[in-house]
């Protein structure tokens, strides 16, 4: 089967020059579509603003999921850009695939970069691969393994929980199914400590916030495609409540929170589910099945800590193109605000053929209020 007819080509599609642009009919959206190195697969980005005003967004590129070509690449939006940069190899481990990469500056302007790494189509076999960079992501040290693991994955970033220790969320693969974890370092990453998520069977891809009263409030992934699922953190993250599924729905796809400079939460995540019967048919023969919608893709505010999520407004709704891309739809969404002009940053996989970079004001997020 060609990448065409896997809805991912055309292989060089003008429109990934990564340009912002306002988006025509909106001027309060700004868009680009990245340059992507292959063309067969761009999924799970990852945003960050650096000191400097510079914005770095990594991703994993190449021919599938899981296949040993494919790798992490880095791309660079200066500041006062409206270019991004095209994208540099970040792995090339022959014998393994490269994915899921996040990225973190530290107080000393250190940026590092995470991924897993595995063998072909074998997530139990990932172990927790580090790169660090003391020039802003230009030049970088040599790959290290920070957790042997084996199975253990990462998709959001890590934060500071409240105590000066870093906490990167993750997820064990294996044989029997997922289930959440989150890995802390007390020494700035030279060795991380495991703590469980409790009843987080089949729930992965964690992202976490600091809530006002120093708590931390994690929202995960449902594997069955229902809702999303919270738990909460009394002690820097090293217990959590057992996970319960929240009011907003999920498609088995992941999620990004991150608090506002005006203290609300902004969550970007796609409004649909299983559960509510949003689904398309993928597959053939006996491997027919049901897969959750992947629209829309939509932003929601909360100004209660996460405990409701009363404005939302749909960033990016299904067309004709999606309709013709198979089973690939827009989602893995990442967000930030800038320090600079305090816009939020969000990029997210666009049909799996390239990364989308999007920037929106809060107040453009409130104005769709549903």
């Amino acid at each position: 089967m060609t990448e065409a007819e896997q809805g991912r080509g055309p292989a060089h599609d003008p429109r990934f020059d990564g340009v912002l642009r306002p988006r025509p009919g909106d001027p309060g959206v700004r868009e680009a579509l990245l340059p992507a190195p292959h063309p067969g697969d761009s999924h799970s980005a990852s945003l960050l603003e650096l000191d400097d005003g510079d914005v770095l967004c990594a991703w994993f590129n190449g021919p599938d999921e899981g296949d040993r070509d494919t790798n992490v690449v880095l791309s660079r939006l200066p500041l006062g850009g409206d270019r991004w940069t095209g994208a540099m190899a970040m792995s090339a481990d022959p014998d393994r695939s490269e994915q899921n990469p996040v990225l973190d500056q530290r107080p000393d302007g250190t940026v590092w970069l995470f991924h897993p790494s595995n063998e072909p189509h074998d997530q139990k076999t990932a172990h927790l691969v580090a790169r660090t960079s003391h020039d802003g992501g230009r030049t970088w040290d040599p790959a290290h393994v920070a957790h042997e693991g084996p199975g253990v994955f990462v998709r959001n970033p890590p934060l500071d929980p409240g105590d000066g220790s870093l906490l990167l969320p993750a997820y064990r693969c294996r044989a029997e199914g997922e289930h959440s974890t989150v890995l802390i370092s007390e020494d700035e990453g030279a060795s991380w400590k495991e703590y469980d998520v409790g009843g987080s069977d089949h729930l992965v891809q964690m992202s976490v916030v600091r809530r006002v009263d120093g708590s931390l409030l994690g929202l995960l992934r449902s594997r069955a495609a229902d809702r999303i699922h919270a738990t909460v953190s009394t002690d820097s993250g090293r217990s959590w409540s057992r996970a319960v599924p929240t009011e907003l729905p999920n498609n088995n796809s992941g999620v990004q929170v991150t608090r506002l400079d005006s203290g609300a939460l902004a969550l970007v995540y796609n409004h649909a589910s299983l559960e509510r019967g949003e689904f398309r048919w993928v597959g053939e023969g006996q491997g027919r099945r049901r897969k959750a919608l992947r629209t829309p893709l939509t932003v929601a505010l909360s100004d209660d800590d996460g405990r409701t999520w009363p404005v939302r407004r749909d960033l990016q709704c299904a067309d004709d193109e999606y309709w013709e891309a198979g089973e690939f739809g827009y989602s893995y969404p990442c967000v930030m605000q800038s320090r600079r002009d305090g816009l939020l940053h969000i990029a997210y996989s666009y049909l799996r053929r390239t990364i989308k970079h999007v920037t929106v004001s809060e107040d453009w997020v409130r104005e769709g209020r549903s």
